[in-house]
């Protein structure tokens, strides 16, 4: 008869409950009272609102992916260990310059990728290639040389409406990052290299642009991207260096001027409706020809590049002469009275080299290594009145039971146990995984407790089928001869179950938590204390 029968029988006959010599829900809540019992009696009065350690070793559940260098390649934060690509060395740096400074316009190669690092390899100008671009280019004033790099800003990977900007590269470079990771390095000491590099995730490779920084227009047809096969096959073996294993590709860009509103013409005076004359500083010009109406461009032509036309009056009055230069792209100058006439443009040159970028698909390490623990459990079974070698202990709350590490995350979103040893003689699961079994086992044998037969077994990782962010929830349950019951850590109750800090060591078989850490009976009255120190 189970124990739900008895009840349910008992509600018909009071007299009954004498008849049962076994009823399996008192024994399971007696076991908790006595447990409860013996460990007042132990230790004392427990503070009313103890938590026993959990609530200082919850996950931080709104922490979120960063993107901070430094966790690149860190394979205890949320990116799980990316392998971070070296700068480049000089040689190579040297061999894609050349390409890009003497192979006219270079066809454009999409990888596909949509992980991958972006890493500066030459601001133009600093080194031109001699008898080729000079990656300089004279602003419409005809006196003023405009240098490409410093007009190319705001770089980025294009997919259709798509825009993904590509941080920190503006003015044809990249700003440093003192704290890219080394492969296999640790965030908190390193070791850690410079470099001008960004990790883009969830991007797009078909294409990419840059901003005009006098006209805020991007453009993507000037751009070149190529694979280091690619440059190995028209440099030769000068080249070999590209080839060190990382599949990189290497990219170009040949600047273009654009017209934009920086650009532009501000400045309109036009009357109001009662006829007085108004000033209306930043409103753009417009020139109106044959019903259309054109920009006109700014006075300070030392701002854009392009090609200078100046005409005088009988030019302006032959016919067709205007509708011939906004045709071709002209368009009138501020202050010029329709004499001065500039067409924006003509600076790309087809040498793709005004800024040279290097990408890298970005991938994880095979070698999965986990992260440090959040936390250690200690936990206790209810069992008060254990045999030993023909004798009865009332309760030796050794706490070595079962003894797991908790990692709350992975980096993908994977809750694991690292199971340290298993001091209990009876059956015990966490989360559904059998203890003794996954030590290789039975469950009559103790694992790493120290004497009275324990075996020495390595620590065993599990990866768990769900997430948690405080241990206390991840389940333990044992199956005594008095039932399976749960082991919880109830504020203010004895507890079943305790969480301490990583690597804490646990108390050896039979041998009382507090004769090894003295502070713990003074931290059932007062939780503040770290009794583990």
């Amino acid at each position: 008869m189970t124990g739900i029968a008895a009840v349910a029988v008992c509600a018909a006959f009071t007299s009954c409950s004498h008849d049962l010599d076994f009823d399996p829900v008192a024994q399971e809540q007696q076991s908790e009272v006595n447990y409860e019992s013996a460990f007042t009696s132990r230790f004392g009065e427990i503070a009313p609102n103890h938590e026993w350690g959990f609530d200082q070793f919850r996950e931080d559940v709104t922490r979120t992916e960063n993107a901070n260098a430094n966790e690149w390649a860190d394979p205890n934060k949320a990116y799980g260990g990316l392998l971070v690509p070296p700068a480049l060395t000089d040689e190579q740096i040297a061999v894609v310059k050349e390409y890009f400074q003497t192979v006219k316009n270079p066809t454009y190669e999409d990888p596909q990728w949509t992980n991958y690092f972006m890493q500066q390899v030459y601001k133009g100008y600093t080194d031109p290639w001699p008898g080729n671009s000079p990656e300089y280019y004279m602003a419409a004033d005809g006196n003023t040389k405009i240098y490409a790099s410093d007009n190319m800003d705001h770089l980025a990977a294009i997919n259709g409406d798509f825009v993904d900007h590509i941080n920190n590269f503006n003015h044809g470079d990249c700003s440093k990052n003192e704290t890219v990771l080394d492969n296999g390095g640790n965030a908190n000491n390193g070791p850690f290299h410079t470099d001008k590099i960004m990790y883009m995730k969830e991007s797009t490779t078909k294409s990419f642009g840059y901003y005009n920084s006098n006209g805020s227009v991007r453009r993507t047809e000037y751009t070149g991207l190529v694979s280091y096969q690619t440059i190995i096959n028209v440099l030769g073996s000068k080249a070999n260096c590209l080839n060190d294993g990382w599949n990189r590709s290497f990219m170009g860009f040949d600047f273009e001027q654009m017209v934009g509103p920086e650009i532009l013409a501000k400045g309109v005076s036009r009357p109001d409706e009662t006829g007085q004359w108004h000033y209306y500083p930043d409103e753009y010009q417009v020139f109106e020809w044959g019903g259309k109406q054109y920009p006109v461009l700014s006075s300070n032509q030392n701002m854009y590049c392009g090609t200078p036309l100046n005409c005088d009056d009988a030019d302006l009055q032959r016919e067709g002469f205007v509708d011939n230069l906004l045709a071709e792209g002209y368009l009138p100058v501020d202050g010029g009275a329709n004499k001065k006439w500039v067409k924006v443009g003509g600076c790309a040159d087809g040498y793709f080299s005004d800024w040279i970028v290097c990408l890298t698909e970005a991938k994880k390490s095979t070698e999965k290594k986990l992260p440090d623990p959040n936390v250690r459990v200690f936990a206790e079974d209810l069992d008060v009145k254990e045999n030993f070698d023909g004798k009865e202990y009332n309760g030796d709350f050794d706490f070595n039971d079962v003894v797991f590490d908790v990692i709350y995350d992975d980096g993908e979103g994977n809750t694991w146990i690292i199971l340290q040893a298993a001091g209990g003689t009876y059956h015990i699961e966490v989360d559904g995984i059998d203890v003794h079994k996954k030590f290789g086992v039975p469950d009559n044998k103790m694992v790493n407790t120290h004497g009275y037969g324990s075996i020495d077994k390595k620590p065993v990782s599990v990866k768990l089928s769900n997430h948690y962010s405080d241990a206390r929830d991840i389940p333990v349950i044992v199956t005594l001869p008095t039932g399976t019951r749960e082991l919880t850590a109830a504020a203010g109750k004895a507890p079943h179950k305790l969480a301490v800090a990583p690597g804490t060591n646990w108390a050896g078989e039979r041998v009382s938590i507090e004769s090894v850490y003295p502070n713990f009976y003074n931290w059932v009255r007062d939780p503040t204390l770290k009794w583990w120190q």
